[in-house]
This record gives C-alpha cells, sequence and structure tokens, in this order.
C-alpha cells in the first residue's frame, strides 16, 4: 500500500472512530433519560454494537500505527 493510500485509510478510520464516540457519546444520553423497559434494552443493545465497532476500529487504527494527537498513539 503506498503513502496515499495509507494516508486515506488512517483518515477515513480516524473519522469512523470520533463519529462513533459522538454516537456513543448520544444513546447514553438516551439511555439516561428513557424510562420505557422496551427502549432501555434498545439503548443498551446500541451501546454494546458502538463499542464493539470502536473496538474494531481502534484495532485497525493500531495496525497502521495512527496517532490523534501528534506523538501519542491511540489507546
Amino acid at each position: 500500500m503506498g503513502k496515499r493510500e495509507l494516508w486515506d485509510e488512517g483518515t477515513k478510520i480516524i473519522i469512523s472512530i470520533r463519529q462513533i464516540q459522538h454516537q456513543l457519546e448520544s444513546a447514553r444520553s438516551a439511555f439516561a433519560n428513557v424510562t420505557d423497559e422496551a427502549l432501555i434494552d434498545s439503548c443498551i443493545y446500541e451501546i454494546r454494537a458502538l463499542h464493539k465497532k470502536y473496538e474494531y476500529f481502534l484495532r485497525e487504527a493500531k495496525a497502521l500505527g495512527l496517532s490523534v494527537e501528534p506523538g501519542r498513539k491511540i489507546s
């Protein structure tokens, strides 16, 4: 894979990680505000699914040696 392709792939991964972080914030907020059992279950399912997606993209980022801040690796 060339330098340009690695840059493009890395950019997509970082963008995905940030989007998932925002989605997790929204899902946690929804969880904190619902009272119906079905909606609580739905929020839990969504949070768990987003965590799995987040873990996947973190593994991909680490495999490429990506970091969000200069000199700091993604953890």
